[in-house]
């Protein structure tokens, strides 16, 4: 068991270099290694138990979420850039794939900065239609072995709820995406998103960085042919720039004569029919390869690539991955409990029932930073987390025996692939928590980070006894 707690170091100490100060790196080890140990519900105190730290270092590790020695941004994009190094990184012809979505968190917080009035679209008849709660982006890198697959999170971003008064103002939900995939993203790489997603606006940056996407767009997508110019002389005006409109969805053909293709979707092989169409749909001048899908089912969805190279078979299972995104979504809400955050801002107005977008303008400067550092802090304990459920993946992927020959629970059922859920490869290093603390492992941070801080505590309460 002593390699999977030293191999998760190796991949901690890669983060130094994010932390200006010595201290801040090190309660980032102490607070991740809280989070991967802690049985308790979520919170800085349930992680700080786990460790064996008593409330003497409570304020010390709130004081991370606000320090000055880092940002968020420089922690996610050195996680992201050690992931696209990591040799589980699934491929796509060659290049990485990206998954991005976004997620809506209930919280009840009056004075926290970023609550508003949400809609949930979803079909799920236990969730509200209505909640109060902040919204994030997410993006993440799709790392697999066999057939294996996991969602990697690499950064989550709250991109609601703050009306701004600088130049991000007027940005949509669907701007933000596409900023935050063409910062975080690679050259030539492809990003997997969904309808909402699909647009002008995506489409735009992401030819301009040669990012490709797929995704799917609506059933009522009206699409244009080429241009069919007339020979002879030009008349007056500008020459035409759009061929003649055509309905996508009157183009599906009976199911006999369309291709046909066994492609491995959500988990099993499924037999689907497709047509592919070339046309032109955000650019007169770029077309886009439109994939007209019908499943076993008889539902009909018509799927985007910009890359055209791509066969239909191809972009349908490509677009099959991305649910795993749904995937750590749901691995992160209920086995980490990582949007349990519970910070708030004294100096903001109470906020009303049912909240609209925050106005900055309507605070004072200083109110303003507050606002941010708050915001700040939310994204740090999100990113915090779904960094440790990252690390729970890698480890899954690169030491699934280890990790069964110490798994001390009984499963009825188990992943088909063979390899450990993150639950799995959570409990194991849990299960051998006592037998690594009481044993002397000078090689491992975590001892000497105990130590220091259990022999600092223990000399104060010595001097409080004698005073």
């Amino acid at each position: 068991m002593k390699e999977l707690y030293e191999r998760l170091e190796q991949i901690m100490v890669q983060f130094r270099p994010v932390f200006r100060r010595e201290a801040s790196f090190n309660w980032f080890v102490l607070l991740l290694w809280g989070i991967l140990l802690s049985t308790q519900p979520p919170a800085v105190t349930s992680y700080l138990n786990a460790l064996g730290l008593g409330e003497r270092y409570y304020h010390q590790a709130l004081h991370w979420f606000n320090s000055s020695a880092f940002s968020v941004d420089s922690l996610c994009s050195a996680w992201g850039r050690w992931l696209t190094k990591h040799v589980a990184c699934h491929k796509l012809k060659g290049q990485r794939v990206y998954v991005g979505d976004g997620i809506k968190v209930g919280k009840e917080g009056r004075k926290m900065p970023g609550v508003k009035r949400l809609h949930q679209e979803s079909e799920d008849v236990s969730k509200p239609e209505w909640i109060r709660g902040h919204y994030f982006s997410a993006l993440g890198l799709l790392l697999s072995a066999e057939k294996a697959l996991f969602a990697t999170l690499i950064v989550l971003k709250v991109h609601d709820g703050i009306e701004e008064i600088d130049s991000e103002t007027g940005l949509t939900l669907v701007d933000k995406m596409a900023l935050l995939c063409v910062k975080y993203m690679e050259k030539g790489s492809y990003v997997l998103l969904d309808a909402y997603y699909s647009s002008v606006k995506v489409l735009a940056p992401f030819r301009e960085q040669g990012i490709h996407l797929i995704s799917r767009v609506r059933i009522s997508t009206v699409a244009h042919a080429a241009v069919s110019r007339r020979p002879g002389k030009h008349g007056p005006g500008r020459h035409r720039q759009w061929g003649s409109a055509i309905k996508l969805r009157e183009l599906f053909a009976p199911i006999e004569t369309c291709n046909q293709a066994s492609v491995w979707l959500y988990g099993q092989s499924m037999k689907v029919h497709y047509q592919c169409f070339e046309f032109f749909w955000d650019s007169p001048d770029e077309p886009v390869l439109f994939v007209l899908t019908q499943l076993p089912s008889g539902k009909q969805i018509i799927l985007l690539s910009s890359d055209r190279s791509l066969t239909g078979a191809a972009v349908i299972e490509a677009y099959g991955w991305r649910f795993k995104i749904e995937v750590s979504f749901r691995t992160i809400v209920h086995l980490l409990g990582g949007f349990g955050y519970r910070f708030w801002l004294k100096s903001m107005e109470r906020a009303s029932t049912w909240p609209q977008n925050l106005r900055l303008k309507d605070y004072p400067e200083t109110i303003r930073m507050q606002i941010a550092a708050k915001l700040e802090a939310f994204e740090r304990f999100i990113n915090l987390n779904a960094l440790a459920l990252g690390l729970l993946q890698v480890l899954a992927l690169e030491m699934p025996q280890t990790i069964w020959q110490h798994f001390p629970l009984w499963f009825r059922s188990l992943p088909k692939h063979g390899y450990p859920s993150e639950r799995i490869v959570r409990l194991a290093l849990q299960n051998q928590l006592e037998v690594n603390f009481s044993r002397s492992r000078p090689a491992l941070l975590l001892d000497k980070l105990l130590k220091v801080k259990i022999g600092h505590s223990q000399v104060h309460d010595k001097s409080d006894l004698a005073a």
